[in-house]
């Protein structure tokens, strides 16, 4: 896997400079969220004089075709040993932005690769959340900037009609970001059902912000499995990676939509052993599954278990760095046994008891000993009816190894609460027959 990583970084490395030798006077311009992610490190990878843009890039593109200076622009580039930086003045406009997809078609024959895939389609851009460990705000900003219903559903309607697209998927940091995006929302799902457009939708959804209206217009115009980033069970640790909702208000969402008839699956993503975890907030996350299976139903909801990812420019970077966690000047694209352990952060001493449960719940589900009753409508799914991109995605949904390994941790914790309070009794037994 370390060989592919490397091997794959070297690859799309050698372009730009392949572009620099066979063209010398053409002026290469590189983007999109993982260079901007990562702009620090890799702009010293590029040919000396490339331009890097940092987010969006609609606005510096014409300003270079156009020969315009790049100073109200976010863009890095490196001239010798300076590296120089713009700042955005101010951010692109969304509301002329469309597809022109009969265009598309005539210059990228390799469309045909694509049909029946999910399209993605932008419906804003921005997030105005705080959330320690994404790269989200960075990248697209936090202020949130819509786009016309009107454009976005003709971009949907132009698949829909031209490619026989029936899958699309918002690409929105949060198809509801706030109460604000209500509106817009709400006009694009009205929109899809004036149309008579018979599709299944997804994206980001915070189910905290949605309203008993708003699922019933969900249901109505089409939404498929949703995944939802509970992250943890614990209020606290929520607050303490500034995740900005309220639990018992993502469970209020479930159950508007089981209300408003919602069939598909809820993946609820779960990045576990975050800062400020403790055995009891464990214990909470495996409350809160069971809390929204019984909402929706065991069949539909599929726990997923993840580590935080430590990415640059993100609060929770700083924090460990403050802490010492982290090296100051460490490589973020330098990936050793060593360096995986940091910046996958999972640390001791919980770890240990998450990897015994991991492993508990692959052995059971190895030859169908796992003893405990799992009725899910996919564990006998084959393998390509998933419309999951990541095959270790729907891996974890087709055999619902989430669920148990939720569970087996739970036994390991609830046990150890045993352990200690049998220890304390006794000792202070020991401590009554001594006095």
């Amino acid at each position: 896997q370390l060989y592919r990583y490397y091997s794959h970084i070297r690859a799309a490395l050698s372009y730009p400079w392949l572009i620099a030798k066979e063209f010398p006077k053409a002026q290469i311009m590189i983007g999109g969220g993982a260079f901007t992610a990562f702009a620090d490190q890799l702009i010293q990878k590029l040919p000396e004089g490339t331009i890097g843009i940092l987010g969006e890039g609609e606005d510096a593109i014409l300003k270079v075709v156009e020969g315009q200076s790049l100073e109200q622009e976010r863009y890095i580039v490196r001239e010798g040993k300076t590296v120089r930086k713009g700042q955005q003045g101010a951010p692109a406009l969304l509301d002329a932005l469309t597809v022109d997809l009969p265009y598309l078609t005539s210059i990228f024959p390799q469309y045909k690769e694509y049909l029946g895939e999910s399209i993605g389609v932008q419906s804003k851009r921005g997030c105005p959340y705080d959330c320690a460990f994404c790269l989200y705000p960075y990248i697209e900003g936090k202020r949130v900037r819509y786009r016309p219903p009107s454009m976005v559903v003709q971009d949907i309607s132009q698949h829909y009609h031209q490619w026989g697209a029936r899958r699309f998927w918002f690409t929105d940091a949060q198809f509801i970001t706030g109460k604000e995006a209500y509106p817009q929302c709400t006009e694009i799902l009205e929109r899809i059902l004036a149309e008579k457009l018979e599709i299944e939708w997804s994206g980001y959804i915070r189910t905290s912000l949605i309203t008993p209206e708003l699922a019933k217009l969900m249901v109505r115009s089409g939404v498929g499995d949703l995944e939802v980033a509970i992250t943890s069970g614990s209020q606290e640790v929520l607050n303490d990676l500034h995740m900005g909702f309220k639990l018992e208000k993502l469970y209020d969402g479930c159950r508007y939509l089981a209300e408003a008839g919602f069939k598909g699956k809820v993946i609820l993503n779960y990045s576990l052993n975050s800062p400020k975890e403790t055995e009891e907030s464990l214990l909470q996350s495996v409350e809160s599954y069971k809390k929204v299976a019984a909402i929706l139903g065991e069949e539909r909801v599929f726990p997923l278990m993840f580590f935080l990812g430590i990415q640059p420019n993100t609060d929770l970077e700083e924090r460990l760095l403050e802490e010492g966690y982290l090296s100051a000047g460490y490589n973020p694209l330098m990936l050793t046994p060593t360096s995986i352990r940091k910046l996958l952060y999972n640390p001791a001493p919980l770890n240990s008891f998450i990897a015994k449960a991991c492993l508990r719940a692959w052995e059971r589900k190895d030859g169908s000993r796992d003893p405990r009753k799992w009725t899910g409508s996919l564990s006998q799914a084959p393998k390509e009816s998933g419309p999951y991109a990541d095959k270790s995605l729907i891996r974890g949904i087709e055999g619902n190894s989430g669920r148990d390994a939720l569970l087996s941790l739970e036994e390991i914790l609830r046990s150890r609460q045993s352990l200690r309070a049998a220890k304390d009794s006794g000792d202070k037994s020991a401590v009554t027959r001594g006095v």
